[in-house]
């Protein structure tokens, strides 16, 4: 019984990492700007590495196997959000502008009041 359990789990973390890494994909290449496509991939991929964690953590055939995903897990915790950083921070500093939408230029004469 424990065993269908653990297995449900773990297809349902691999199903997730499915669909966060899809989204992450879309992220990066619907969203304007270096900035947000740095967000949407970084979010959705550390989520759906994190989602391959857990159910590789679910099928962990013993103690030990389960100890190393979940240090591995830990480590990739810290690193992942900190290369983000780095690669933003970069960014930044060498001048990459942030996208702003596009304004519509007013039509003078539809916005003309009309005195008579």
């Amino acid at each position: 019984m424990i065993e269908i359990i653990l297995i449900v789990i773990a297809f349902i973390s691999f199903s997730s990492a499915i669909i966060f890494g899809t989204a992450g994909i879309v992220g990066l290449f619907r969203f304007p700007d270096p900035y947000s496509r740095l967000q949407a991939g970084s979010l959705c991929g550390t989520t759906a590495v994190f989602s391959i964690f857990i159910g590789a953590l679910a099928l962990a055939p013993n103690w030990a196997m389960a100890a190393r995903i979940i240090i591995v897990a830990f480590f990739f915790l810290l690193s992942s959000p900190t290369g983000t950083h780095i690669v933003a921070r970069f960014a930044w500093n060498s001048g990459t502008s942030i996208w702003k939408p596009k304004t519509e230029k007013k039509n003078p004469d539809v916005d003309r009041i009309d005195p008579a």
